[in-house]
């Protein structure tokens, strides 16, 4: 069959979305990754009909239209909502912004993470019950001891950094507040009223924790001059703008080099606030601070309950002291009683393999019209000229999503391969700066 999926930011789903179409491609499927472009041609009928994975079905206008064309096209559609909302303690509102009966009529299988948001799914759309399945996500998958060494980079590991993992969006975001605005009102996310008074009151929360944040790295900097910080901002947020809250520090860096994964396996601690970098660090068993300065908690809080709490900066550089040199951090590993709601809301990612049960249903709708074999030669015309006005007319760069670089993917499917020799016989081919596919046999 043709399988179409949709990458959107390179750093968080590029290794995972590898791992999914490399299973798929080595059960005999003709595997296409790429941004939005890639499934503006499934919307045109220039691919043949085949299964789509989409990363949302938010129920915009322009959302409506896609899965309108993906249909008429007569193609499957196929969704799991990649911002996820499960570090919410209360999810109902953000799932209903997410999700919509028209949107959910137009899919065919809704993919979830875990029993959290299945149950909650169910709840709000009971019509549609049959269509949402638990599969896990593959992006889980990839915290566990199979995969640690696709992320061990010993430059990282030996600088042994603490890694401060950013998620606040305001006040150090690519985009203006009046353009994040206009993002929201173009989705139609304030057609809900909850929504709209969570996003004042979340906005308002971000801007006073993201100073206190810059305040305790000022602080903790100046305290252990000879350990090496480094903020990884969240791929919404620019590097620049987070520069420009400090001068120049020596034991600083600010980077978005790498994926919170390769950091997170890689740095000594991890210290964040309501960040998946919590839920992963607790996966990979590394040494865990949240930082709680403030009295009034947000409604995602969910991965703070992992490893330590500081109160403040003072707090901060104490457990940062205590922890530092300590090769078995106790604390983390007894959160035994954690363990099941982890579990609950991300599955069971050391035994399952989510990216094998994604494929066990797209097979399920297995027909000959999704398997016409696609001509290619056009395609790879279009991109050409699209990698060629890209270096030498119009360099266009997006934070989430920069050019694909071969070498790179090369080198992660090499590691995959590594975990699972079944994968072996799975070929790449780069097709443009945002597109690439993956096959059983060179085509």
């Amino acid at each position: 069959m043709n399988i179409y999926i949709k990458l959107e930011i390179e750093t968080r789903e590029l290794t995972s979305r590898l791992v999914l179409g490399m299973y798929a491609a080595a059960k005999g499927h003709q595997v296409l990754i790429g941004d939005d472009e890639l499934l503006e041609l499934v919307q045109k009928k220039k691919l043949n009909p085949g299964i789509i994975l989409e990363k949302s079905i938010t129920p915009t206008n322009l959302r409506i239209k896609q899965l309108e064309d993906y249909k008429d096209n007569k193609s499957i559609t196929t969704s799991i909502d990649e911002e996820g909302g499960l570090l919410r303690e209360e999810i109902d509102t953000w799932l209903n912004v997410r999700f919509s009966e028209k949107t959910i009529s137009l899919t065919d299988k809704i993919f979830c993470w875990g029993k959290y948001d299945y149950e909650k799914l169910i709840k709000l759309f009971p019509k549609y019950q049959k269509k949402f399945v638990i599969t896990g996500n593959p992006r889980v998958n990839i915290w566990g001891k199979k995969y640690k060494d696709l992320f061990s980079l010993p430059d990282i590991k030996n600088k042994k950094y603490i890694l401060i993992s950013a998620n606040f969006g305001i006040g150090v975001s690519s985009k203006r507040l009046s353009e994040i605005f206009e993002l929201h009102k173009e989705n139609n996310y304030f057609n809900n009223k909850q929504y709209e008074v969570d996003f004042v009151e979340m906005k308002n929360y971000n801007l006073e924790l993201l100073f206190k944040f810059v305040s305790a790295i000022n602080y903790i900097t100046k305290r252990f001059p000879n350990f090496n910080f480094l903020v990884r901002p969240h791929p919404s947020e620019s590097v620049k703008n987070w520069n420009d809250f400090f001068k120049k520090i020596k034991n600083l860096e600010i980077s978005n080099d790498f994926t919170h994964s390769d950091l997170i396996e890689n740095s000594e601690i991890i210290i964040h606030h309501g960040c998946t970098a919590g839920v992963e660090a607790y996966a990979r068993k590394k040494k865990i601070i949240s930082f709680e300065p403030m009295e009034k908690k947000s409604n995602i809080d969910f991965s703070n309950r992992f490893g330590y709490t500081a109160k403040n900066e003072i707090e901060l550089g104490n457990l940062i002291e205590k922890i530092h040199d300590i090769e078995k951090i106790d604390k983390i590993n007894k959160e035994e009683e954690y363990f099941e709601e982890f579990i609950n809301r991300f599955n069971n990612f050391e035994n399952e393999n989510f990216a094998n049960n994604i494929n066990n249903e797209w097979s399920k709708f297995e027909n000959k019209e999704l398997s016409k074999k696609n001509n290619l030669w056009k395609i790879k015309f279009i991109n050409k000229l699209r990698l060629f006005k890209n270096i030498f007319i119009k360099p266009y760069f997006n934070e989430k999503f920069p050019p694909l670089d071969k070498k790179k993917i090369t080198n992660i499917i090499n590691k995959i391969k590594k975990t699972d020799s079944s994968l072996n016989n799975v070929h790449f081919e780069l097709i443009g700066p945002k597109l690439f596919k993956l096959s059983s046999i060179k085509w």
